[in-house]
């Protein structure tokens, strides 16, 4: 029964024919429909997630007298790194989350369980793993030159917008491994196109949420790491992560497609 091969994952040459050509036939209304959907839902977690821990780390005080009475204060370095340490967290779990749930969305367009598991866990490391790395190579560098340029700081744009890029476009890209490994594309040029439609969409979310924040946000701070409302960071959120999955589905739309020629 194709079926129970496909869903067996059996390594014979017989079930692994049956497995392509059963993904080659994939419409592609239900990649776009499947991966879009797991697109808004990971940016709607994401969000609340980081709502949740949104200033978990708080930033070093120390014990100073002034006029006589003691307080507790913080100074600019220990808020800047806290800060950072609370948005690496958040980048953190978008990164995991989207990973996770284009994984998920390419086992599901397969109409495999077992494949929708190992592909989502591939995303929620890839991801979390991705952000991690990228935001420890890059807040650390912005917090010293914001510290030691204040001034240009606040009024740059640009710079903002490359760190968000980086760490969202990084996520974009786990998510579009995680999908092609969910939808057992296999050969590396398709796996490598998803994967640039994933980093490609997600720079595009996020140069489209810096654009309109700067614009229709502006006391919302949108060019901090974290902006400062609510409803901008929802929407961050999900501009990268279903700009992000777009990309992904027109990859593997095209990818699937190229397969259906060959086959043909």
């Amino acid at each position: 029964m194709p079926s129970t091969e496909r869903e067996s994952g059996a390594d014979s040459p017989s079930s692994t024919l049956a497995v392509e050509e059963g993904v080659a036939t994939i419409r592609p209304i239900r990649i776009w429909i499947h991966v879009i959907a797991l697109g808004i839902v990971a940016g709607v977690v994401a969000w609340l997630a980081g709502e949740a821990c949104l200033n978990i780390v708080q930033p070093r005080r120390h014990a100073i007298v002034d006029r006589g009475i003691a307080l507790n204060v913080s100074d600019r370095r220990g808020e800047a790194n806290a800060t950072a340490a609370n948005a690496g967290l958040a980048f953190i779990l978008l990164g995991g989350l989207l990973g996770a749930a284009l994984g998920a969305a390419g086992g599901r367009i397969r109409g495999s369980n077992r494949a929708a598991g190992s592909a989502a866990a591939v995303g929620l490391g890839a991801g979390a793993l991705g952000a991690a790395l990228v935001s420890l190579a890059i807040l650390p560098a912005y917090n010293a030159y914001r510290l030691s340029h204040p001034d240009e700081a606040s009024r740059d744009l640009i710079l903002p917008l490359l760190v968000h890029v980086g760490v969202w476009a990084t996520a974009g890209a786990a998510g579009g491994l995680a999908l092609g490994v969910g939808l057992g594309l296999g050969d590396r040029r398709a796996i490598l196109n998803v994967v640039l439609g994933g980093l490609i969409g997600a720079a595009v979310g996020a140069t489209v949420f810096e654009l309109v924040g700067a614009f229709a946000f502006p006391t919302a701070e949108t060019a901090r790491y974290v902006s400062r409302t609510g409803p901008t960071r929802l929407l961050a959120r999900l501009l990268v992560c279903v700009c992000a999955a777009g990309g992904v589905a027109a990859a593997a739309v095209d990818a699937l497609g190229r397969r259906s020629d060959v086959a043909a």
